[in-house]
């Protein structure tokens, strides 16, 4: 029923209540006057006067009873908080889609709310006329009636509804008291959104509390309002403690680098209105001086579109893995083990020379540095060892060059040093020889002493090359050849090495070709015994017949290796040497071939199968052939050539030690590989052996070989002065020119005296 209806009904009803009044009070007048008058036979003029004095009595008193009943309801109106414009205000509340309403202590209610109506599913009548009473269940109701005189300005009742077929009784009532006493304001409030709300709110705050990162919000003056526990760790302070502070002072942002204080991104966000992320050298202080690196994100919070509430920042604790970043970036520029600058640095750094050096017209050197016989070191006295030796090393190296200069340790034992801006060759001189004298000499690593010498090569910009590739080509070439000059050398860059390195290049060529060519043959120099001189073994060298010449192995098995076909020629003169063996043992069983190997050979997988496979074909088995290898390589490779030692000594195969003496002997380690014979040097062996005026090394030799109980051969006899004096001193076999040079196979046989 709208509120046009209502009033023609009022009108209406006070309209019948004055009529009623006026008849009464027409009766009484006309009981008065006419009683006084005596005209009471005139009938006409009584009715007539009845009709009038009933219009204008009931019209006056329909007046006045609806006037007053109206001025008595806009004044209770206006008591209630509608005022003048209640009409208004009451279509305003009626029309509202929350679910509220008015109503007295009573229980029953003044206004109701269509959101209300519709919550509920009954129309506003029954509501009125029902009242809270029946809207709610009984002991709702009457907590509501306790909760008058005893509740809060404001307080959510837990007011259950009444059962009903399809409305949710899950519904507590927001009540607040009005101005007027008796008077409520109430909203109802569903618990299961209100719950679903609550756990929103919840789930939020665990969110935040859980979560990894730092969260800091403030307010639109920058004021912190919010944080995480993260964050209250990592400012060593509580929520509580920096509420209301501004995020500057509470978390001063500062650049990791050069300590100069960041732009606050509170502030940023919310004047840019969008999200901010800071550098990767963000920092801060705490107030307790510690000092964290962190990453950080800052975001307006928006109410509206172009509304915001202040903004939030999240910043995360990145302290570990920056120092991980920047340990990284050092290792992948320094070497781990002494802390100097590897080959990548180094590499950088000669291409900014040349760029210095280029714009200002000076020179600079760069100088390959080897350490002599490192490898040796190592194996005698183990890596840790080396490892500590290389550290002393690149200590006195950085202490003898200036701070402008760089050492670097390219790997291994080798090092370079960059020397920059200076002015001549001589000054180049004066500090390789400053390096020399500081960084040469005994070193005392673990109680233990040890001599260190280095070979060195130099190369010189502009002179030797313009680009940092050229200049490492050259020195690296210099310093190889100051290995073959002498130990403890050093050798400037020439292009007489440009020209070896080419003649080499060519011979690399003409041996590839002679490989194919198969020109490379076998030839055998007999191995005697000691006491009656009969041949007992033979060993095979290589030679090269390129047309009438025949080159011997010296000139050409260095560069074959380089080359990468030392191997594949072995391989070529052994399949020879074998097959011209196969006659010879049909005449003499107890004879054997002697076979030297390089390391490339013991290391080529294929090599076993290889020389099996020769074996098997001719019938002849590993007992009957004793493999050479050369002291100091095998030193040097000792750890990883073990194995495969064991396995060709298990395979039968005699294991022999050639140049005995030149590798800085380690007995030990020679008895650990189980060797069968070792072979002097014939550097041991001279002209003046055996008259009594040299130093006998090949005495102490001899002694050695005894001492590890293994057959004694002596290389480069030349006499039968030296042959006698070994045999004497218990050497079991003699090699040598006095009995043969190295021979073809044709003469080896008339030497056996094979038909």
């Amino acid at each position: 029923m709208n509120r046009v209806t209502q009033k023609l009904l009022f009108s209406f009803f006070f309209l019948l209540v004055g009529l009623s009044f006026g008849v009464q009070i027409s009766q009484l007048v006309e009981n008065f006057l006419f009683a006084e008058a005596g005209i009471y036979d005139n009938e006409a003029m009584i009715e007539l006067f009845n009709y009038f004095s009933l219009s204008i009595v009931g019209f006056v008193m329909a007046i006045v009873a609806g006037g007053g009943v109206i001025y008595l309801a806009r004044k209770k109106q206006q008591e209630i908080g509608f005022g003048e414009h209640g009409e208004l205000y009451y279509e305003v509340f009626r029309e509202s889609l929350n679910a509220q309403f008015l109503v007295c202590e009573n229980g029953s209610f003044y206004a109701v709310s269509q959101g209300m109506c519709a919550r509920v599913e009954l129309q506003e009548l029954e509501l009125i006329s029902g009242g809270m009473s029946q809207l709610v269940d009984e002991k709702s109701f009457v907590h509501f009636k306790e909760w008058q005189s005893n509740g809060k300005d404001f307080d959510q009742l837990e007011l259950r509804l009444r059962s009903q077929s399809n409305v949710s009784n899950q519904l507590i009532v927001s009540l607040n008291h009005t101005h007027l006493n008796g008077v409520f304001l109430g909203q109802l409030i569903d618990i299961k959104e209100q719950t679903q709300r609550q756990k929103q709110h919840e789930l939020l705050a665990i969110t935040l509390s859980s979560v990894g990162d730092g969260v800091i919000c403030t307010d639109t003056e920058g004021k912190i309002s919010f944080m995480n526990p993260v964050a209250e760790a990592v400012l060593a302070l509580l929520s509580r403690e920096v509420e209301g502070k501004p995020f500057n002072e509470v978390m001063p942002l500062i650049n990791e680098e050069s300590k100069e204080p960041m732009e606050d991104p509170m502030q940023s966000a919310m004047s840019e209105m969008q999200t901010v992320s800071l550098s990767q050298l963000a920092c801060f202080r705490n107030h307790l001086g510690l000092e964290f690196a962190v990453e950080v994100s800052c975001s307006p919070i928006f109410v509206k579109p172009e509304e915001i509430a202040g903004a939030v920042l999240v910043f995360q604790d990145v302290t570990e893995s920056r120092l991980m970043r920047k340990k990284m970036a050092h290792l992948a520029h320094h070497d781990a083990l002494s802390g100097l600058p590897n080959r990548l640095l180094l590499q950088d750094r000669l291409i900014q020379a040349c760029k210095r050096a280029k714009r200002h017209a000076h020179q600079f050197a760069v100088i390959f540095l080897d350490l002599n016989k490192f490898k040796l070191i190592n194996d005698n006295f183990g890596h840790d060892f080396g490892d500590e030796l290389l550290k002393h090393v690149a200590n006195k190296l950085t202490s003898t060059i200036r701070a402008c200069d760089t050492v670097s340790r390219i790997g291994g034992d080798e090092f370079v040093l960059l020397i920059d801006a200076m002015e001549d060759r001589r000054h180049v001189r004066l500090v390789i020889e400053k390096i020399f004298s500081a960084a040469s000499g005994e070193y005392e690593i673990k109680s233990t002493k040890v001599k260190a010498s280095f070979s060195a090569g130099i190369a010189l910009y502009p002179n030797d090359g313009d680009n940092a590739e050229t200049l490492m080509k050259c020195a690296d070439m210099a310093m190889y050849r100051a290995k073959k000059v002498g130990h403890s050398n050093y050798q400037f860059y020439c292009t007489t090495l440009d020209k070896e390195a080419e003649y080499c290049h060519e011979r690399e060529n003409e041996l590839i070709k002679a490989v194919e060519r198969r020109e490379f043959i076998p030839y055998f120099q007999p191995v005697v015994n000691a006491q009656n001189h009969q041949i007992e073994k033979l060993e095979v060298l290589a030679r090269w017949k390129s047309d009438d010449e025949v080159i011997e192995a010296q000139q050409f098995i260095d560069i074959a290796d380089e080359a990468g076909i030392g191997n594949q020629l072995s391989m070529q003169v052994f399949e020879q040497a074998i097959e011209v063996f196969s006659k010879f043992i049909a005449h003499n069983g107890s004879l054997q071939l002697c076979l030297n190997l390089s390391v490339k050979h013991l290391l080529d997988g294929d090599f076993e199968d290889q020389l099996l496979g020769l074996l098997e074909r001719h019938h002849l088995n590993p007992e009957q052939f004793e493999l050479e290898i050369a002291e100091r390589p095998l030193l040097e490779r000792a750890d990883d050539l073990r194995s495969r030692l064991e396995t060709l000594s298990r395979l039968g195969f005699k294991m022999s030690i050639d140049d005995f003496g030149l590798g800085q002997t380690n007995p030990a380690l020679l008895k650990e590989l189980h060797f069968d014979s070792i072979k002097i040097d014939p550097s041991f062996v001279r002209e003046s052996y055996g008259t009594g005026q040299e130093d006998d090394l090949a005495s102490v030799m001899i002694n050695i070989a005894k001492s590890l109980g293994v057959n004694c051969i002596a290389e480069g006899v030349e006499s039968e002065l030296q042959a006698k004096t070994l045999a004497s001193n218990g050497c079991n076999q003699l090699q040598g020119h006095f009995f043969s040079v190295p021979v073809g196979s044709e003469e080896i046989e008339h030497l056996l005296k094979v038909d």
